[in-house]
């Protein structure tokens, strides 16, 4: 697993290629479970700055180095191309630039990310379907769905009676 020790090493290495140094702080978010990493921003008086980065637990407990690592450079990229602009890019032109300015290749909306577990491992429920034995959903918190599974049938066999099983 990263540590918050090895993120922030890795994100004052991108700062100190380009000059700079690394000035917000940096947490692991136990929440984030679709979001891999994001950057916290506020607007003032038309002036866009960087309030702290966040990565999810999830991703840096069950990602591969390279992935946690290409996540690292993109926020990394989010953080910088606001601070020498002062204004949100998104993923647009600007933040590609910067992407390509550190060797990031990851400057889309989504990443692909390679896991050390399987998909069944990422999420605390997990339904199947007794007829066919393929897992037909994942979720992350008991929700209706679950609930409910008497209700639903599989979308690969048409089957009934789905169930769910418990992670953790």
């Amino acid at each position: 697993m990263f540590t918050l020790e090895m993120i922030t090493n890795e994100l004052d290495k991108l700062s100190n290629s380009v000059g700079d140094k690394f000035d917000i702080p940096v947490l692991i978010n136990a929440r984030l479970t679709r979001t891999l990493g994001r950057v916290m921003q506020t607007t003032r008086n038309g002036h866009c700055r960087s309030e702290r980065m966040e990565f999810s637990k999830q991703l840096l407990e069950t990602a591969t180095a390279k992935s946690i690592k290409s996540v690292i450079e993109h926020e990394w990229a989010h953080y910088y191309v606001t601070k020498i602009t002062g204004k949100y890019h998104g993923h647009d032109d600007e933040f590609k630039k910067v992407c390509a300015m550190v060797g990031c290749s990851n400057d889309a909306p989504t990443t692909d990310v390679e896991r050390t577990v399987s998909e069944e491992k990422l999420h605390k429920y997990v339904a199947y379907c007794p007829t066919c034995n393929a897992p037909v959903g994942y979720f992350s918190r008991m929700c209706a769905t679950l609930k409910h599974l008497d209700r639903c049938t599989c979308t690969k066999c048409g089957g009934g009676g789905l169930y769910f099983t418990q992670n953790w």
